[in-house]
């Protein structure tokens, strides 16, 4: 199965509604950072996921949340800090 880490913005990840991480904002990111391309993160259903990643790869969640004004939060429920 994995886990999972998710940049949102809605209240939890798991939300159906809240404010959603739009596709064109996710595309604009990854075109400032070629780099980007490179990590496991897919933008699905509003918010960006990676799944089972290493800690380099939470690290760089947690700077690309704080570009879409969003945060990282786990599977568990668990936030991680930017």
């Amino acid at each position: 199965m994995g886990y999972d880490v998710h940049i949102t913005r809605r209240q939890n990840c798991w939300d159906e509604e809240g404010q959603d991480i739009r596709a064109a904002g996710w595309e604009a990111v990854v075109a400032a950072d070629l780099g980007l391309m490179e990590v496991p993160l897919w933008w699905d259903s509003g918010r960006i996921v990676s799944k089972n990643p290493s800690d380099a790869v939470i690290a760089t969640t947690a700077e690309v949340a704080k570009t879409l004004g969003a945060r990282v939060q786990g599977d568990d429920s668990e936030y991680y800090a930017a």
